[in-house]
């Protein structure tokens, strides 16, 4: 039976579209995040769906996180 293991190169993909997503998001709302901050929170969804948590959740969690630690 084959395993489907994540692959280098799928995580920086997903990381990719993650923070072209963060940026868009942040240009949609008008604002200007602080430096680090997308990064930070891509960084921090990747661990959560690593771990098994669901999209939503692991987006949740991230935002809540990243919002707290840059006071933004």
């Amino acid at each position: 039976m084959p395993s489907y293991g994540h692959a280098a190169g799928d995580e920086s993909t997903i990381n990719r579209l993650c923070l072209a997503g963060f940026n868009a998001a942040m240009s949609h709302a008008g604002k200007t995040p602080p430096a680090g901050m997308g990064t930070f929170t891509c960084n921090c969804f990747l661990e959560q769906v690593n771990a098994g948590a669901s999209i939503q959740s692991a987006q949740d969690i991230c935002k809540q996180k990243a919002a707290e630690r840059y006071k933004f």
